[in-house]
């Protein structure tokens, strides 16, 4: 009835600050408001003076309530406020009685306004403080509410088929960093097998009916240990999928870089299972991004390369030939954590000069994001130092020295995280 008001007579008893709520809340709807009260606040003896309420200065009297269609008890006096109430009740008026929802015959929500939708929160009158607050949390999110509702109507049907497995990226953890059709898919999975990177956030949008299959662990994984990890992925994706089941292969990052998307595409070709591969953010950009670092930079960079840290100390030669890395350009190393020493020594060694710009980001985009900075002659010692731990992108080059690095305002977003200089 809220929402077709417009020149419905309405009589508010009380003119504090609880009735003011009210009364504005009315206007939006174009009712014609009475305001009975010994008393006005100052906003509401102006709206009187505009002409916007019609404002009596008086006690409560039975006949206020003559051809009202609505009533709204908002005094200080519980007496007054249940007197009302009775009344009200008699005439069979509906009437609302402030925070007091066993005298209310309707309970008045709080409302979020747009031009495109209006959002009504309640708790039956029980919690009006947490109503509101809910209220306030939404009313700050309008603009990213519309986007959303925008997307929903253009992006219709985003929905897993049986039968077929999903390789989607979940990006560097934040949900909000998830793309709509990754989100799509992955509220319509019947299964999910993911690695521990993604987070439970991004986790609980799956619906609770899906399987959720972990089978990466923490830390380096041995040689024979990572080839029998990968053989149960694939197995899990092809049962699933033989199955009927809607598979959505969720991976941290993007599943094409240094994911091992190719490896698991190449496994349902020769399977003949259906597939199809969903990009996401991958670490080296989600991570300079939170970090103000620009990747490529007229005057800093002029390229940006890509790196797996770990195969430095892992394969006996390195596909990486390090002499021939661009010193004019940024590098972003992965899972280069536990090799800082071995690779602070093959840049030097490959001609980098030793006040090189580093920067690491850790848990980049994630509660907890720390920035560690310094100088590559000193990589080891500080990110030794630091206790910097996985998951981590390391940053190489001019870029990462960069002034609005160092005005990047991680705390505001992320909370607390440590810096070193």
């Amino acid at each position: 009835m809220f929402y077709r008001a417009e020149g419905a007579p309405v009589l508010v008893i009380g003119a504090g600050r609880v009735a003011e709520r009210k009364i504005r809340f009315l206007l939006l709807r174009r009712a014609r408001i009475t305001v009975v009260a010994k008393k006005f606040s100052p906003a509401i003896g102006r709206m009187g003076e505009a002409g916007e309420v019609i404002a009596i200065r008086s006690s409560f009297r039975k006949n206020h309530l003559e051809k009202k269609t609505l009533v709204f008890a908002a005094t200080d006096d519980p007496d007054v406020n249940r007197a009302v109430f009775r009344e009200a009740v008699r005439r069979g008026i509906p009437v609302n009685v402030a925070d007091s929802p066993e005298e209310c015959t309707f309970i008045l929500p709080a409302v979020v306004d747009h031009e495109d939708f209006t959002l009504a929160v309640s708790t039956a009158g029980r919690h009006p403080g947490a109503a509101r607050a809910i209220r306030e949390f939404l009313e700050d999110r309008r603009a990213e509410i519309s986007v959303r509702m925008e997307r929903g109507r253009r992006r219709k049907g985003i929905r897993a088929a049986r039968g077929t497995v999903y390789i989607v990226g979940a990006g560097p953890g934040d949900p909000d960093l998830l793309t709509v059709r990754a989100l799509g898919l992955l509220r319509s999975a019947d299964a999910v097998i993911h690695d521990y990177l993604v987070p439970p956030e991004i986790l609980s949008l799956a619906p609770e009916r899906a399987k959720r299959i972990c089978y990466a662990r923490r830390g380096r994984t041995s040689g024979h240990g990572s080839v029998l990890k990968q053989k149960a992925i694939h197995d899990a994706m092809a049962r699933y999928a033989r199955e009927g089941k809607r598979v959505v292969r969720l991976k941290s990052g993007d599943p094409l870089v240094f994911g091992r998307g190719g490896e698991e595409a190449e496994f349902l070709v020769a399977e003949g299972i259906p597939f199809e591969i969903v990009p996401g953010i991958t670490a080296a950009i989600a991570c300079a991004a939170a970090a103000n670092l620009p990747l490529t930079h007229r005057r800093l960079s002029s390229s940006v390369t890509l790196l797996a840290g770990h195969e430095a100390g892992e394969k006996e030669a390195s596909a990486i030939d390090w002499k021939c890395l661009p010193k004019n350009g940024t590098l972003a190393v992965y899972m280069g954590v536990g090799r800082v020493r071995t690779l602070g020594a093959e840049l030097l060694r490959a001609g980098f000069p030793p006040d090189t710009p580093f920067l690491i980001v850790e848990n980049g985009t994630r509660r907890g994001q720390r920035i560690v900075r310094g100088q590559l002659v000193g990589l080891a010692g500080i990110a030794e130092e630091a206790g910097v731990t996985s998951p981590a992108v390391l940053f190489v080059g001019k870029s990462a020295g960069a002034t609005i690095v160092r005005q990047a305002d991680n705390r505001r977003r992320h909370g607390s995280f440590a810096e070193s200089l």
